[in-house]
């Protein structure tokens, strides 16, 4: 398969930008999930010393909710109260977990380390907290998200099935956009630069079929990894044969399409190292 020589260039020049406008002072999102809501506001107030949009809450529901809303890139629990107990345990079956949970406690003993690790905490902090080096360690974290992040195309004529699959794959800490048109596929192609593209199989003026010939059509995109979604099961071997890597039956179940999209573009990426 053939490669733009200057894609690894470019991907170069990208990055360089994501840590100027990190230095230019953009905030992250950080949910803080606090029973004291006092030492929480104070918490909060510290790090936005350190550039970050600090949140608050004290219901698992509410944080739930929020996440899928709108993704944190750090999540920070107190786990020393009951409402912390109850939050782990509602937390320990969600479906996003691309974002760092850092454990807040007074508690320094082995079972409750362990226990953190097991749950999947990546940073453990005693109070009273050094904000400084949990400061630090968010940034670790969510600087080794942002690089591992998958550039996702959404193709979908449906506005409201787009923005429900993108929402998905983003709170995944996968880089999504998606389009509506599929007249805009080749021009978004080059500006993107995805490295996997999800659409609908049926579509008017332009098929899911027919973009993917187009998009074969080109030698850059040869290997770029496309998966179809549509109810129609019976047109999976046609869309295989059109060029497509993958396809999947409607409704699909938000962990699926995680796991199925994240091994593809996984796949792509290591293929293109390799060369």
């Amino acid at each position: 398969m053939n490669m733009d020589l200057d894609d690894s260039a470019e991907d170069k020049a990208n990055m360089e930008s994501f840590e100027e406008s990190n230095q230019a002072g953009y905030h992250h999102l950080v949910y803080l999930y606090f029973s004291d809501e006092e030492a929480g506001q104070q918490l909060a107030t510290a790090l936005a010393a350190y550039h970050y949009e600090a949140i608050q809450f004290h219901e698992p529901e509410e944080l739930l909710s929020a996440i899928q809303v709108r993704a944190p890139h750090a999540l920070l629990m107190d786990i020393d109260s009951e409402a912390g107990k109850r939050a782990r345990l509602r937390l320990g079956n969600r479906l996003i977990s691309s974002f760092p949970v850092i454990y807040i406690s007074s508690q320094d003993d082995f079972t409750q380390r362990l226990a953190a690790v097991r749950e999947g905490a990546e940073g453990y902090f005693l109070k009273p907290l050094d904000v400084e080096a949990l400061s630090a360690k968010i940034d670790e974290k969510i600087a080794r998200n942002e690089v591992l992040a998958y550039r996702i195309l959404v193709v979908d004529d449906d506005e409201m099935l787009a923005a429900y699959y993108e929402a998905i794959l983003s709170s995944a800490g996968m880089h999504v956009i998606s389009i509506n048109n599929p007249g805009e596929i080749l021009d978004t192609l080059k500006k993107f630069k995805p490295e996997l593209i999800l659409t609908d199989l049926n579509m008017p003026v332009c098929s899911g079929l027919e973009m993917a010939q187009i998009i074969r059509q080109n030698n850059r995109y040869l290997d770029v990894p496309i998966v179809f979604l549509s109810t129609e099961t019976e047109k999976q071997m046609t869309a295989i044969q059109t060029g497509a890597d993958d396809f999947l039956s409607k409704p699909i179940d938000p962990e699926t399409l995680i796991s199925v999209i994240a091994s593809r573009a996984e796949r792509y990426r290591h293929l293109r190292r390799q060369r």
